[in-house]
């Protein structure tokens, strides 16, 4: 094999080929013949043509096959290719270079759309269409919506990002500080071999063979990776230490280029090529200088582009040398790691410059610059999409999108503008576009790439808000202070033709050549001769607004006023009535289009449609668009292609036909937002619409209108954790799970507003809209499921294919359908074992209702003889107390002093009411419910209560009581006092009704429980006929009696009674033998100890009726430290005239008695630091006689040391009101003296 080299110019042979065929060194087949024993070559004759149209490209070659050249054809054929090579030098020389005069219209990306990372390094787009941005924060992935951080989640590891490519298999490979990643099946792998990272260096540094490979540059150094049979990875080095011994700009690898089995790369400041192994130098004698290449460019042409920091180098297909293309002077000087050269769809090559962007048109490089709205920032990395639209990535300014289509010319201040808030285009005669603005006018000459300000001459102020081109070709302003100036661009005169009374609004030039101008106070006509000015239909239209004028195909005027819609026809006035309703505050623009319609817009959003006619009347309705419904109208102009354009504040809605197309600066116009009135349709179907900021020139209006082939795309669908997209379409269904969706927009670069429309089968009944770009179902059960996805390109009003997606959810085996068909059987078993199961039931209830029948009758019929005697035992019973009742009364009357008949009678009283309370509470089962009711009380007076009650029930029987309190019982316990009274007084009942002329001993103890809490333990024993241990078990239940009780009244209640409270109490009741042989009935219940503080009362409500005491000129100290109980005290005193002094202290009652005179001192036992009992010693040394009344929650407790003191009397807590003023007026009356 003989390698080509640029001294020895001819044709190699390719081992391994046919042996009749010959190939040149560029692997074309040039002939397959036998009969030359020769060397076949390959002769390249160059057809070189300049050409306007870049697409044709740079050059045409032709071949011919002919027999080996002999040495004077070869230098002919070096000389030829010379010459054609200076013939293309001077091609690409002969046209200057062109500094693009034009802003451009970009869109950023920053922050508020996703790019967290302003400092872009590299661009891609793969395959799919996704814009992928390399960063120094990591990597971003364009959606079509925003960009989308790639983290963790997808297994990549965030770092700064230096290089990207795609292989011949689509997979995206990356490369970054900490190693090349590989992303397959939506995820991030490592790509390192033998469990090492791989670097690569920063730029074009990866590059994909055709047999899935990869080269890259690591290191300055060139090599080659692949995957074996096993998946693992091996990193083969392109060069031996030798050859980059032997030529050290091996070493020095700064980008590479895998093209048709043809590899480029950088090599220090030489350009080479490596193709099967054999390697070749670009250097001085091929074109090619020294520089550091760094870009590479793959023509659509064939030719093959190289960027290096200072020059551009093509070479032709099938040409030995390369051309020289380089900017002009410095702007291709440019120092940096990667420099991307890169072909728009138009054939156009664009890179980077030294200010900003150059293009190569065909004919010369068109710079474009901070002037043309660039960032002065370096532009870091350049992409042209599948769109035709360009990316450029910055130095901290973010992503730059750029549609680069020549269908938009913008204008601004930069480019000669004299103001950018643009009121009126026009176009003259000569081809001049001139201009109305804020600060007088332009004038834009197609011969020049600037504008020049207007020539006319006039004094200020200088708004202007309407130019017109009148027939003869002259030019006419209306400026806004009413001044109508003509300018004859022949002799560049300026005239002052009229002045208007009132300021413009606009001005019309009607198609019989006369000028009308709209104004704040009406329409004025306008002579262009004479100058006059003639108010139009003064009765008629008012000295009001009037904003706009158009004129229909039969030559009728229309004017939009505030004051409503007028009509001109043949040569009258008139005003139309607009139906259904006036428009609140007239009409603002109107248009009329060649179908005959007339389009009206408002103040109010929304625009109007109906049709011209002659009729006074005008029926409008509302055109049902939801853009147009939100949008504030500036303009309605219709265009000589019958297109009505629609300018408002969010951009330009188009009507063509029946479509409606929304263009915004996101398809390159300046601005949003459009000015009243500014619009200008030219003769070759471009527009010119005015903006705030510029003018905006719609060379190709078809072109942005056209339809965008906008997609949807699932990025992924998971159901519990498992992707659907892409893999089976079956999963096994184990428990309910979410499916989320992530959603994207392909072929949406330029960022325009779309939603998504998508429904679930089975799920949504309808269509469901969202912006959203992740969509949930939560607990999806099993089942076939199909999901179509669309997405709605609000702007063009279309909305795409659906983009479907189907899967299933596998029910378990136990879900399946023969298992519910096993289960069917079961239950038709089950159906039948229960049925006959339920018939031997029913057999069995049958016998068993009877016999229950049977038992139940006896039952009742020994109900109701227990019933019956129940019945009979109350009559006597009742008789009892009402006995006692009526004989206390008699001996009371016979004024009998030896006991306290009252009393008695209360006793008896209270006797009566708690039997009828038992029986009824029995006989209606109230205590198999019974709630206890807790609330704080004070035990001792509880307890004493008791005591005097049973006293009675002894006595009646010649019975002695003793009670016996422990000293350790506290003073105030928390528990249902009503139900522990019906226990003790059912027990103790009991014991007197049992024992004649003996003792009946009544026990409470206490002691220590859980914290706050005290155990109370109650004894009853008494000494009578005691209870045969046979019965003690029996004597619980209801309407049992002891064996040796029928001679004693009752009727079997009580202790059935007793034992249930008790129960609910979680206590029991013991019932044994006394010491005595009587009975003895014991329990205790565990309760919490409270305060006195927690009482709500420490008097008990009662008649105070028969108490006639006098207390007026005597005083009584209330010595007790709980607030509460002091205060009731002082209150019922002073009911009763008494004076009352309140001391929560001893040290306190010592201070009022050295200060008043008292006559009887009511003290508390127990208080903090001295105690009642110290109070009484201080009292009886220092005043003897005076009386002292113990009211306390515990009886008197006299301390050791205290012998022989003795209060006057004591009243235990709580106490009547009644008793304790009887005690008071006892203790006053007692005639001691009191000592002050």
């Amino acid at each position: 094999m003989r390698l080509y080299s640029p001294t020895h110019r001819g044709c190699m042979r390719f081992p391994g080929r046919s042996a009749g065929g010959r190939y040149d060194r560029c692997g074309r087949e040039c002939a397959a013949t036998r009969k030359f024993d020769t060397d076949i070559v390959c002769e390249r004759i160059f057809a070189v043509t300049c050409l306007r149209k870049p697409s044709r490209g740079l050059a045409m070659f032709r071949f011919k096959c002919e027999r080996a050249a002999t040495p004077d054809d070869a230098r002919r054929r070096r000389s030829r290719q010379r010459l054609i090579a200076g013939w293309m030098l001077l091609c690409a020389l002969c046209w200057p270079l062109h500094t693009f005069a034009t802003q451009l219209s970009l869109t950023t990306y920053d922050q508020g759309t996703g790019l967290t990372s302003l400092s872009v390094v590299r661009i891609y787009q793969d395959r799919q269409g996704f814009v992928w941005a390399g960063t120094e924060k990591g990597l971003y992935r364009f959606d079509g919506v925003a960009f989308n951080h790639v983290a963790g989640e997808q297994g990549f590891q965030v770092s700064e990002v230096v290089s990207i490519a795609e292989d011949v298999n689509g997979h995206l490979w990356v490369g970054s500080r900490a190693g090349l990643q590989l992303r397959e099946n939506e995820r991030f792998t490592w790509v390192s071999p033998d469990d090492r990272p791989l670097l690569t260096d920063r730029g074009q540094t990866l590059s994909a063979d055709q047999d899935g490979g990869m080269w890259l540059v690591s290191g300055n150094r060139l090599s080659k990776i692949t995957r074996d049979a096993s998946g693992h990875w091996r990193v083969t080095p392109a060069f031996s230490e030798a050859q980059v011994a032997a030529m050290p700009g091996l070493g020095q690898v700064s980008a590479v280029f895998h093209r048709h089995g043809t590899t480029w790369f950088g090599c220090g400041p030489e350009l080479c090529s490596v193709r099967d192994g054999a390697l070749r130098r670009f250097g001085a004698e091929q074109g090619v200088p020294r520089d550091k290449w760094l870009g590479f460019l793959a023509a659509r042409n064939g030719a093959l582009w190289v960027r290096g920091m200072h020059h551009v180098r093509v070479l032709a297909e099938d040409a030995d040398d390369f051309l020289s293309f380089d900017l002009p002077s410095s702007t291709g000087d440019v120092a940096a790691s990667s420099i991307d050269i890169v072909q728009d769809h138009e054939g156009r090559v664009l890179t980077r410059s030294s200010t900003g962007l150059a293009r190569w048109n065909g004919r010369a490089w068109e710079l474009f610059g901070a002037d043309d709205g660039l960032p002065k920032v370096g532009l870091s990395s350049l992409i042209v999409d599948q769109d035709g639209t360009l990316w450029f990535g910055t130095y901290g300014r973010g992503l730059l999108h750029w549609s680069g289509r020549d269908a938009v010319q913008n204008w601004t201040a930069s480019q000669g503008l004299s103001g950018s808030l643009i009121w009126s285009i026009a176009r003259a005669s000569s081809g001049h576009v001139w201009v109305a603005d804020d600060w007088g006018g332009s004038v834009l000459d197609p011969a020049t790439t600037r504008a020049q300000p207007w020539p006319l001459t006039v004094a200020p102020p200088h708004q202007t808000r309407t130019v017109l081109t009148a027939l003869d070709g002259s030019i006419w302003y209306f400026l806004f202070d009413g001044r109508v100036l003509q300018y004859e661009a022949t002799s560049h005169r300026t005239r002052q033709v009229a002045t208007l009374p009132f300021l413009v609004r606009g001005a019309f030039l009607d198609s019989r050549g006369r000028f009308w101008a709209y104004t704040l106070g009406g329409l004025f006509e306008v002579d262009p001769v004479h100058g006059e000015v003639k108010r139009a239909a003064p009765g008629l239209i008012p000295t009001s607004m009037c904003a706009d004028l158009a004129e229909d195909e039969e030559a009728r005027l229309w004017l939009a006023c505030n004051s409503g819609l007028f009509r001109f026809s043949r040569g009258e006035w008139t005003r139309v009535k607009v139906l259904p309703k006036e428009s609140l505050g007239g009409f603002e623009n109107v248009a009329v289009t060649r179908d005959g319609r007339i389009w009206l817009s408002s103040l109010q959003p929304g625009v109007q449609v109906g049709q011209v006619g002659e009729s006074d009347t005008l029926t409008l309705t509302e055109v049902d668009d939801p853009l147009l419904a939100d949008s504030r109208v500036y303009f309605l102009r219709a265009d000589h292609r019958n297109r009505l354009w629609v300018g408002g504040n969010s951009g330009v809605d188009v009507l063509s036909g029946a479509q409606w197309t929304r263009l915004t600066t996101r398809d390159g116009l300046l601005w949003d937002e459009t000015n009243h009135g500014a619009f200008y349709a030219d003769n070759d179907g471009s527009v010119w619409i005015g903006t705030p900021i510029g003018i905006s020139h719609l060379l190709k209006p078809d072109e942005l209108m056209a339809p965008r082939q906008i997609r949807p795309w699932l990025v992924s669908a998971q159901y519990r954790g498992q992707e659907l997209v892409g893999q089976s379409p079956e999963i096994k269904f184990h428990v309910a799970s979410a499916l989320v969706l992530k959603l994207a927009v392909l072929g949406n670069s330029s960022g325009s507003p779309v939603r998504f429309r998508y429904r679930l089968s089975g799920i949504d009944s309808e269509w469901v809209e969202s912006a959203n770009r992740e969509l949930r179902y939560a607990s999806l059960p099993p089942g076939h499921y199909r999901f179509e996805l669309q997405t709605v390109d609000d702007n063009q009003r279309r909305i795409s294919p659906p983009l479907m997606l189907d899967f299933t959810l596998s029910p378990p085996w136990w879900q399946s359908g023969p298992v519910y068909l096993l289960g069917v059987l079961l239950i038709l078993a089950g159906i039948v074992a229960a049925w006959r199961w339920r018939v031997r039931v029913l057999i069995t209830h049958a016998h068993r209702l009877e016999h229950a029948v049977t038992v139940r009758t006896a039952q009742l019929q020994d109900a109701m003889r227990a019933r019956s005697m129940l019945l009979a035992r109350i009559s006597h019973d009742l008789r009892s107390p009402l006995a006692g009742i009526i004989d206390g009364v008699r001996q009371w009357r016979a004024n009998d002093v030896q006991r306290n008949y009252p009393d008695l009678i209360e006793s008896s009283a209270r006797q009566q009411i708690d039997l009828i309370d038992e029986l009824l509470e029995f006989s209606r089962d109230e205590l198999t419910d019974l709630e206890l009711l807790d609330a704080p009380g004070y035990l001792h007076a509880f307890l004493q209560g008791i005591v005097d009650h049973a006293h009675l029930l002894a006595e009646r029987r010649h019975n002695q009581l003793l009670y016996t309190p422990s000293d350790r019982l506290p003073a105030v316990v928390k528990l249902d006092f009503r139900r522990l009274r019906q226990v003790l007084m059912n027990l103790l009942g009991n014991a007197a009704k049992f024992t004649d002329d003996g003792l009946i001993e009544f026990y409470v103890t206490a002691s220590p429980s859980t914290p706050g809490k005290v155990l109370l333990q109650f004894v009853v024993e008494d000494s009578g006929i005691g209870i045969d241990p046979q019965d003690q078990d029996r004597v619980s239940t209801p309407f049992a009696r002891g064996s040796n009780a029928s001679q004693h009244s009752g009727h079997g209640l009580g202790l059935a009674i007793v034992t249930q409270i008790l129960d609910r109490m979680h206590s029991r009741l013991i019932i044994g033998a006394s010491s005595s042989g009587g009975s003895r009935f014991a329990f205790d219940i565990d309760v919490p100890i409270a305060t006195e503080s927690e009482l709500d009362q420490v008097l008990i409500e009662g008649d105070l009726g028969a108490v006639e005491l006098d207390g007026g000129g005597r005083s009584v100290l209330v010595v007790d430290d709980d607030a509460t109980s002091r205060d009731m005290l002082c209150d019922l005193l002073d009911g009763f005239g008494f004076e009352s002094l309140g001391a929560a202290s001893v040290e306190a009652a010592v201070e009022i008695l050295q200060t008043h005179h008292v006559h009887l001192v009511i003290s508390d036992q127990y208080m903090p630091g001295l105690s009642g009992w110290d109070l009484l010693r201080k009292l009886r040394r220092r005043y003897g006689t005076l009386p002292v009344l113990l009211y306390s929650s515990l009886p008197p407790r006299r301390p050791k040391g205290y012998e022989g003191l003795m209060f006057d009397d004591t009243l235990l807590k709580p106490a009547t009101g009644r008793a304790l003023m009887e005690h008071v007026e006892r203790l006053v009356n007692l005639g001691r003296n009191v000592i002050a």
